[in-house]
């Protein structure tokens, strides 16, 4: 009697490999017989048929991928055998005995759940389903079998893969449910009549830890085993095989965060929540608001099954993408599952405070949203989730050991933990199958798919809460808003998300007829607008607006109209002359420039003047209250440019205006060129026979003085003045006898005095000689 059978694996679990045992191109499987042993009541052996896979692969390596079981094709045809006895006379149970599997090979992850589909019939009896007979242990010793199931209405083809082998094991095992088993050795003698006596009586213990990623056997067969030494478990005949191929566990090492608002604003209050909806009516940012609530997303593989076992604990049913589930499931798995933990804790708490943390045992359904989805980054089953999100409310009261408040910053970890040189193992179950979450102690924690060379991964992410508020863009120092004239909107950030109904009124009781609108606020990306509508009020006006939530005030403020928001107490020029005439050596106020506020707030600026390119500048410093017009000149500035025309620029707050500057001579005034005067002091100037009329200025011929400034005026006898100067009554010279000069303007017969010394020789002798002047006169 031969068979093939695996050789064992290596230490740490690794299949090795056997080859494929084909009928060449048709596809289908070679059904092997030989002859059972002989069995104690009957004395013809019977014909065992042993049922190869169809395409044997070796297990993949850690790490390694496998392509999603969906590209095959399903078939109810694939790997449909019918056993046939070897001889005639064969047995009529083998011939009744019918069934197949849609694929050659199932894939799934270890530690998540797997699909399988079949057809299976006997009409002399139950057909059942034999689980991972002759797998490859990780000793390398074999094991007889992982599981039987009975096939029918009982069993809906959903394999636990976290649970097989263990007391909470697939549904419609045959070690919870009413089978027809039989368990013969080599000499056909009965050695158990169910799986619970199998186990004691081949000697062939329990699984010593959760199912490795390999390949394992799927068989439909007829309820009728032989038990090999060393308690090998072969169906004595299969209608049809196929291959459960599991893989390792993948972990995503990002953690998804974004906020979203309250329940009662997303869903108005009823229902339940989706994560299109949660996303759509969210904000990618890692900043939520308090009272708002925070999303976080975990991505991995390898822990279904056992969210799918609490899951069924709690009557939440199997688990889907879209689902949502009753928080206190991932409570149980996270206290349950050793080597997976998920921690949010408080990173900045005050000195002498307490931590916050999150507290899912304690926490209430109303705060708190457990959701499953399809994995984005990783690779599962069919219809297996990946991910799964957690929406937390930061409501006073709320998840957390203490209420968060703005400014508190939370870190996120989500982890799957090994240490290097462990391994996951069942505590002792005295050869019956283990129980699934209790662990071999002493043990670190340990993740249970996890090598003797895995170490813990994990992912992080991080959060913090935030003030609710309303930041307007355009404000006075006082909080006034500013809303521009012309299409105004009032607009900022916010701290609030959609799909909140707010809205703004604007009103003005002080027109003819009073004034009230009314606008939508519009939410997005952290911004909100609101349209304006002001009817029609001019820069300078003062509204008054009020922001509702609902029916609620949020917020009252005055609202002041500017023709610019960022320039809202601009001066603005409004005109210049385009010629200013001013005459000469006088000032600038004849030239008048007209400036205006045009923004709407009291301004203050600077309205400079430049003449003639720099020659001439002057300043004036404004200040204008709201739609003040005004017209300013420059009174101050003296103008020292000759008589004609020079150009000129008035500036004010970026305003730029030009005109022509015409500076026109003095009518009043006379100019005396000092090189028109005759040397020889016989002439007055030619142009009028008289001396200058400058107050301090001498004649010409510097015989007299000016009459108002150097002497008194004497009488009509010719007597001097009191400082012995002569005074010319007509400001020009003096006449002893009282007369005047003649018509052409010619000097007057000198003045002698009694020493015989003329008045012009006695006054240069003076300045000569050094003759001596006492009161008055010259002696």
């Amino acid at each position: 009697m031969t068979r093939r059978q695996d050789d064992g694996a290596d230490r740490d679990g690794d299949p090795k490999t056997t080859a494929p045992d084909t009928d060449g191109d048709d596809g289908h499987i070679r059904t092997r017989l030989r002859r059972l042993p002989t069995v104690r009541t009957a004395a013809v052996a019977a014909l065992v048929l042993v049922v190869a896979s169809a395409a044997v692969v070796s297990a993949p390596a850690a790490g390694v991928s496998v392509a999603n079981s969906a590209s095959v094709t399903d078939s109810p045809a694939t790997n449909a055998v019918t056993a046939q006895p070897s001889e005639p006379g064969g047995s009529a149970d083998q011939r009744e005995l019918s069934g197949s599997f849609s694929r050659p090979t199932y894939s799934a992850i270890a530690g998540d759940l797997v699909d399988i589909r079949y057809t299976a019939s006997n009409s002399n009896g139950s057909a059942y389903l034999l689980i991972g007979g002759n797998r490859l242990t990780d000793t390398g010793n074999p094991v007889g079998y992982t599981d039987v199931v009975k096939l029918g209405g009982e069993f809906d083809g959903t394999i636990n893969t976290r649970l097989l082998g263990t007391d909470e094991g697939t549904a419609a095992s045959c070690r919870e449910t009413d089978c027809d088993l039989e368990f013969v050795n080599e000499n056909g003698k009965q050695v158990a009549d169910s799986l619970s006596e199998l186990s004691g009586a081949t000697g062939a213990g329990g699984l010593a830890r959760p199912l490795v990623p390999q390949r394992y056997r799927l068989a439909i067969t007829n309820g009728t085993f032989v038990v090999e030494e060393p308690g090998v478990v072969t169906p004595v005949g299969a209608a049809a095989s196929s291959d459960l191929l599991l893989t390792k566990p993948t972990f995503h090492d990002e953690i998804e965060v974004f906020t979203t608002a309250d329940p009662e604003n997303v869903e108005r209050g009823g229902g339940g929540e989706s994560l299109s909806a949660l996303e759509q009516n969210g904000l990618d940012r890692t900043a939520v608001t308090k009272g708002d609530r925070v999303v976080l997303g975990f991505e991995s593989t390898g822990i279904w099954g056992a969210l799918s076992h609490f899951a069924a604990e709690q009557n939440e049913g199997s688990l889907q993408a879209g689902q949502e589930l009753n928080h206190s499931v991932l409570s149980e798995f996270l206290r349950t599952e050793d080597g997976v933990s998920l921690e949010v804790r408080q990173t900045n708490p005050g000195m002498n405070e307490p931590r916050s943390e999150l507290d899912l045992a304690d926490a209430d359904p109303e705060d708190v949203t457990l959701l499953l989805a399809d994995a984005e980054e990783l690779e599962t089953g069919d219809s297996t989730p990946g991910r799964f999100y957690l929406v937390l409310d930061t409501s006073d009261g709320g998840p957390f050991t203490e209420d968060p408040e703005p400014g508190d910053e939370f870190t996120v970890e989500f982890a799957l933990k090994g240490a290097e040189g462990h391994r996951y193992a069942f505590a002792e179950d005295s050869g019956e199958p283990p129980a699934p979450f209790e662990q071999r102690l002493p043990a670190p924690e340990q993740f249970p798919y996890w090598e003797t060379a895995d170490g813990t991964v994990s992912a992080e992410a991080s959060f913090s809460v935030q003030e609710r508020y309303f930041e307007y863009d355009h404000v006075t120092d006082d909080g006034e808003l500013l809303v521009e004239d012309s299409g105004g909107a009032v607009t900022g950030t916010t701290t609030i998300l959609p799909p909140i109904e707010m809205s703004a009124t604007f009103v003005d009781d002080k027109r003819d007829e009073p004034f009230r609108s009314e606008s939508q606020v519009e939410l997005s990306e952290g911004n909100f607008s609101i349209n304006a509508d002001l009817g029609g009020a001019d820069p300078g006006t003062r509204l008054n607006y009020e922001l509702y939530d609902g029916t609620t005030l949020r917020d009252s403020r005055t609202v002041i109209v500017v023709d610019d928001t960022d320039d809202p107490d601009r001066l603005a020029i409004d005109g210049v002359p385009e010629n200013a005439t001013v005459a000469e050596g006088g000032n600038l106020s004849a030239l008048g420039i007209d400036v205006r506020n045009a923004g709407g707030l009291e301004g203050e600026g600077t309205l400079a003047l430049d003449v003639d390119d720099g020659n001439l500048t002057t300043a004036r410093e404004l200040t204008l209250s709201s739609n003040e017009s005004r017209t300013v000149g420059f009174p101050s500035a003296t103008i020292r440019l000759d008589p004609g025309e020079y150009p000129f620029t008035a500036t004010l707050d970026g305003d730029r205006r030009n005109g022509t500057l015409i500076v026109a001579e003095n009518p009043a005034r006379t100019t005396i060129d000092e090189n028109d005067s005759e040397g020889d002091g016989s002439d007055t100037d030619s142009s009028a026979n008289s001396s200058n009329t400058d107050e301090n200025t001498t004649d010409a011929d510097g015989n007299t003085t000016d009459a108002d400034e150097n002497s008194s005026e004497n009488d009509s006898t010719g007597s001097t003045t009191t400082d012995g100067n002569s005074s010319d009554l007509d400001e020009n010279s003096s006449d002893p006898a009282g007369g005047s000069g003649g018509p052409d303007g010619g000097d007057e017969p000198a003045t002698f005095l009694p020493f015989g010394i003329g008045t012009r020789e006695t006054l240069l002798g003076t300045l000569l000689v050094g003759a001596v002047h006492l009161l008055g006169h010259w002696v």
